[in-house]
């Protein structure tokens, strides 16, 4: 689980946020503050991996904290969540090293897609420090398209196939990424609310991509079902 820290003034979004984040898997919410004291007392408690952060605050401002957290905090990631919209704070944020910028007003389906993508580049970098700690080229250019851009290879609807959509890929790669037993595609469809059919269709597109593995499984009684299992806990 990504552990988050929200720093928001505004208590009604940050609980806005709060839930938006419940609804996107891989994510848990450790903490809110609503001013600078209490962003740096949370950061010093929890070190999370990575801080959601307005810039707009009564007694700091966003940028200075962002400075602080990558000089004090170097293994925590922000996203900023903002209704600034001035080109040079964008610029002097994308300076400052922030993986991803939302501009207020938030909508549901922008954010979870932001959240995905950023799950997407976090998992591939832990998965590359637990293995070799080392990076090729392509290994870096993978890292910043989920870092910096959703224009990244999976997330370029033009380069998926036919039947597949984005963001139901995006839910299907982050559910799979927590899986730790062999599942069906009934089970998956159920727990994601999407039909048996749909839930297959993903499976096995993600097994075309080498992160699923699928086995038959014999029942008691019936015909075999198709099972998937992660192979990226595999070792």
């Amino acid at each position: 689980m990504i552990q988050v820290l929200i720093v928001e003034d505004d208590v009604r979004i940050a609980e806005i946020n709060r839930r938006f984040l419940e609804k996107v898997p891989g994510f848990q919410v450790v903490g809110i503050a609503t001013d600078g004291k209490q962003a740096r007392e949370h950061l010093e408690v929890f070190e999370p991996d990575l801080v959601l952060l307005d810039l707009y605050f009564p007694d700091m401002n966003g940028l200075d904290l962002l400075s602080y957290i990558q000089s004090s905090y170097r293994r925590t990631d922000v996203i900023i969540i903002t209704a600034a919209k001035e080109i040079e704070t964008v610029r002097e944020a994308i300076r400052g090293g922030v993986c991803d910028f939302i501009i207020k007003p938030v909508i549901f389906e922008r954010f979870q897609e932001k959240m995905l993508q950023y799950h997407r580049y976090r998992s591939k970098l832990n998965a590359l420090e637990e293995s070799s700690g080392q990076v090729g080229q392509q290994e870096v250019d993978e890292l910043l398209r989920g870092a910096v851009s959703s224009r990244g290879r999976e997330g370029a609807g033009a380069y998926l196939p036919k039947g597949i959509d984005r963001l139901t890929m995006e839910k299907v790669s982050a559910f799979i990424r927590e899986m730790e037993e062999s599942v069906t595609a009934e089970e998956v469809g159920r727990r994601m609310g999407v039909s048996r059919s749909t839930a297959r269709r993903y499976l096995e597109y993600f097994v075309s991509k080498g992160e699923l593995e699928a086995d038959l499984a014999y029942g008691t009684v019936g015909r075999p079902e198709r099972v998937y299992r992660s192979r990226m806990r595999e070792g």
